[in-house]
């Protein structure tokens, strides 16, 4: 029932409110509102910025829940900073070597984000981005944990028992 009465009040994301979810699906509720890279993009430039917008406030640390693969989300884990703007609404990574050309690349962030108030940030709009669910079978690589040992824990397991979302591109 929650779901039909979300599908004819919301506007904005009216069939996102009934999928997957890792969080509440008010709207005030923090969410996902940007990712650039969008997932599925090809010929990114290889020195551009990766960067996560969202519509309210992150708690303080939360980048510790984003993460940057080389390949898909079980590949290993490109060294760089991640840091929250000062208003800690944007995520900008920061590679500590420029990324390869003609490489696929997946953002990673953890399910159990939160917002500034304790509540977890709604991923769904996500999905519009070319983003997906990171499932624990995708986290593992076909048993293999390369890049993402730790990244199954609790913090980056939501709710709706997803390990956040994934958005793949490819460089130039």
């Amino acid at each position: 029932m929650r779901c039909f009465t979300m599908l004819l009040t919301a506007t904005a994301l009216p069939l996102a409110a009934c999928g997957s979810s890792d969080t509440p699906t008010q709207a005030n509720a923090t969410a996902l509102l940007a990712v650039s890279p969008v997932g599925g993009a090809i010929g990114v430039d290889p020195s551009g910025m990766v960067t996560v917008g969202f519509n309210h406030a992150m708690m303080a640390g939360m980048q510790q829940y984003s993460a940057l693969h080389v390949g898909d989300v079980s590949g290993p884990v490109v060294a760089g900073k991640w840091a929250l703007s000062a208003d800690r609404t944007t995520l900008t990574f920061t590679p500590s070597a420029p990324l390869k050309s003609r490489t696929k690349y997946t953002i990673h962030l953890g399910g159990g984000m939160v917002d500034a108030n304790g509540k977890p940030v709604n991923m769904n709009p996500g999905g519009m981005m070319g983003g997906q669910y990171a499932t624990g079978s995708m986290m593992t690589g076909g048993g293999m944990m390369q890049g993402s040992p730790g990244m199954m824990g609790s913090a980056w397991q939501g709710a709706g028992g997803t390990y956040g979302m994934v958005f793949s591109f490819t460089t130039a």
